[in-house]
């Protein structure tokens, strides 16, 4: 759910106009300026270019927000405004003033987003600027459904019960994949909520531009989001409904046998491995990495390229390549089995990882486990910056890059990313920082808790760590299936098997 300017070179376009949008209007709502306009279709304009310039910032120009005014900027910016708005939105002596405040809260990042864009909906939904928001909305959702190659799910494949309701308590009900299956339907997530605490992982962390995250925050019991980054925590707990735990996605990657790394001694045949998806290069920014290969610091760098996607998105990429004369230097293996990919890193030096937007990426936490250190800009959004102290790796701003990743191919051996790997991450001790989370969650709302959840993984099509406990969990499941029966989605078919 992204538009926005930029391009398959990975240049990021720069945020001075983006950022003069924001000031512009800082400036109006400080002066009073904003509300003594009484034109409808300014405020409407002034909406639409703020949503602009926000993904543009929040997504496309990242590092270049992060060079300038920093990352947190626009938020605190709306945060310090937030009471000039809301006064004005609950007041009824103003009819006029009062629809153009509600529709800025509910478009805007503000603190309790979410709570005035259900507020907006309900009041506003024959608007024609909430409905063309509503639509467009809707739209994006059927879309991505639409364009998923299969039209049968099996529940494990998305979803995952980590602990069974009791007596005086619900149980956990993890939503890893497709959380977007259960947008606009109420009443599957009402039904999912009476019997369940609801624990998702969102794909790419939550901004403001993935506002549909608002009906998971309308349940019984406030939802519990895992997320990586600060920024993307710091934003949902000004949100209501929701609680917010650091854990997602990679940090339950599942370990390989033994404490030593099975590959080791292997010989190195690429300096550098970049593991990201070919179908969305522009967000993981594969052509940025083709550049910084040609840096004077990087020039003899040799670089593996994995990763899954479209036929079409691979000959792209390899086009590229050859037309930047690195064909000597670039190996690519695309679509790989997940089980061979420990193999191509062993082969490898360090890791390097460019995108724009992720939540607690895998990839990242791949090369960990294989023992490699990692490159990435510190301006990367859903990633919790603090794994990048020491052993792991560095996190930098985008123009110490080159510098970076030479540092890191020549002193590889004073990082220890496998050993960080065993004592802090992976599957056993991230479940069990999630279960002690949940607990003291659960003892906060008053409910028992008597039973831990099961140990959570991070890979394939089912994430049980142990293929015993989807068995164990079986009636749960027949439950779920029965309330999926509501969904919508008639195209799709849901299943156990």
């Amino acid at each position: 759910m992204m538009t926005g300017n930029h391009d398959l070179a990975g240049f990021v376009t720069p945020c001075n106009r983006s950022i003069n949008i924001l000031e512009e209007f800082f400036e109006h709502v400080d002066s009073g300026a904003l509300f003594a306009c009484r034109q409808e279709e300014f405020h409407r304009k002034l909406r639409h270019d703020l949503r602009s310039a926000l993904v543009r910032l929040l997504i496309w120009e990242r590092p270049g927000l992060e060079a300038s005014r920093g990352l947190s900027w626009p938020y605190q910016g709306f945060a310090e405004r937030y009471r000039v708005f809301c006064d004005r939105a609950v007041q009824s002596a103003d009819p006029f003033g009062g629809k153009q405040a509600l529709l800025f809260l509910a478009l805007l990042p503000f603190p309790q987003q979410w709570k005035w864009l259900l507020k907006a909906e309900r009041l506003l939904r024959d608007d024609p600027e909430m409905s063309a928001f509503l639509a467009e909305e809707r739209h994006q959702v059927v879309r991505k459904i639409a364009g998923k190659p299969q039209r049968t799910y099996k529940l494990r494949h998305f979803c995952q019960v980590l602990k069974k309701p009791e007596a005086g308590a619900k149980g956990v009900l993890r939503i890893f994949s497709l959380p977007y299956l259960f947008v606009f339907e109420m009443q599957l997530l009402k039904t999912l909520s009476r019997r369940y605490v609801l624990y998702v992982e969102p794909p790419m962390g939550v901004v403001f531009r993935h506002a549909w995250w608002r009906y998971f925050s309308n349940l019984e019991d406030p939802c519990i989001l895992g997320v990586g980054s600060r920024e993307d925590r710091k934003f949902c707990r000004t949100q209501a409904g929701v609680e917010v735990v650091p854990l997602a996605h990679g940090d339950y990657m599942e370990d390989l046998d033994g404490r030593e790394w099975p590959l080791d001694g292997v010989p190195k045949e690429y300096d550098v491995v970049f593991n990201a998806t070919f179908d969305d290069m522009p967000r993981k920014r594969h052509q940025k990495m083709l550049e910084l290969l040609r840096h004077p610091l990087l020039q003899d760098t040799r670089a593996l390229f994995l990763g899954r996607g479209e036929k079409m998105h691979v000959r792209q990429f390899a086009r590229s390549v050859s037309e930047l004369g690195l064909a000597s230097r670039v190996t690519l293996k695309a679509n790989l089995m997940r089980s061979e990919i420990p193999a191509q890193l062993a082969l490898c030096r360090i890791g390097v990882h460019l995108s724009l937007y992720e939540n607690a990426c895998r990839s990242i936490y791949e090369f960990f486990r294989s023992g490699l250190p990692c490159v990435i800009p510190s301006s990367m959004g859903g990633m919790n910056l603090s794994l990048f102290q020491g052993d792991t790796g560095l996190a930098v701003l985008e123009e110490d890059l080159p510098h970076a990743i030479a540092f890191t191919l020549n002193n590889r051996r004073q990082f220890k990313p496998r050993q960080w790997f065993l004592n802090n991450s992976g599957s056993r001790h991230s479940s069990a920082r999630l279960n002690l989370l949940l607990k003291k969650i659960f003892s906060t709302w008053g409910y028992a808790w008597r039973q831990d959840i099961v140990p959570l993984g991070s890979s394939g099509a089912s994430r049980y760590v142990h293929t015993s406990d989807y068995e164990k969990f079986r009636s749960e499941f027949e439950w779920i299936l029965q309330a999926f029966k509501v969904v919508s989605h008639r195209e799709l078919v849901f299943s156990l098997e």
